[in-house]
């Protein structure tokens, strides 16, 4: 067996210690969207699809995940990272309402994503948090109680600096956690 050198040792310590920091950053960047960011309220369409590996969540798909926009020649394909600022309707709920390549200034309401041109409509679709896991015993109510109010779901997540969060997931004004 072979004796490991000072400089192994220091290279093993120091991936140990980018293993930890980079869920600490991830913790801690989420927890300060939480705390500090703006809250916004979108219309959501969602679904419970049980799933062996990582059980029962809510699969959502915003209903706003278009805006349009010309189309940006320094993409590539489209298909490229991008900073989009949200705005409120007077219905109190959220809307993409621009699409930049650049971070907006002015403003912390936005998120960076991906998002894909599509040249016949002139939109982009945005990528949008997609998952909401959930207490498995309380699923399957939490689904029935959305299948008897879709028209009235909707998600409340929280935005600062590039990042979206998303806080909880309500059927008729009350939070999916919550029902039994």
């Amino acid at each position: 067996m072979s004796k490991l050198t000072q400089k192994q040792i220091l290279l093993f310590c120091l991936t140990l210690i980018i293993l930890f920091c980079i869920p600490i950053y991830t913790i801690v960047v989420s927890t300060d969207t939480l705390k500090d960011g703006t809250e916004f309220l979108f219309k959501v369409r969602a679904f419970d699809p049980y799933d062996m590996f990582r059980g029962n969540y809510l699969n959502i798909s915003f209903e706003e995940q278009e805006i349009y926009g010309e189309f940006n020649t320094s993409s590539n394909n489209g298909h490229d990272d991008y900073y989009v600022t949200i705005g409120t309707n007077p219905d109190g709920f959220a809307y993409f309402s621009k699409i930049s390549k650049s971070k907006p200034v002015g403003t912390s309401d936005y998120f960076k994503t991906t998002a894909y041109y599509y040249s016949y409509d002139n939109f982009y679709r945005v990528d949008t948090p997609t998952r909401y896991y959930m207490n498995e015993k309380k699923s399957f109510n939490a689904e029935q109680k959305y299948r008897e109010n879709i028209q009235n779901t909707y998600v409340k997540v929280r935005v600062k600096d590039g990042k979206m969060v998303i806080v909880g997931v309500y059927v008729d004004n009350i939070l999916i956690d919550t029902i039994d």
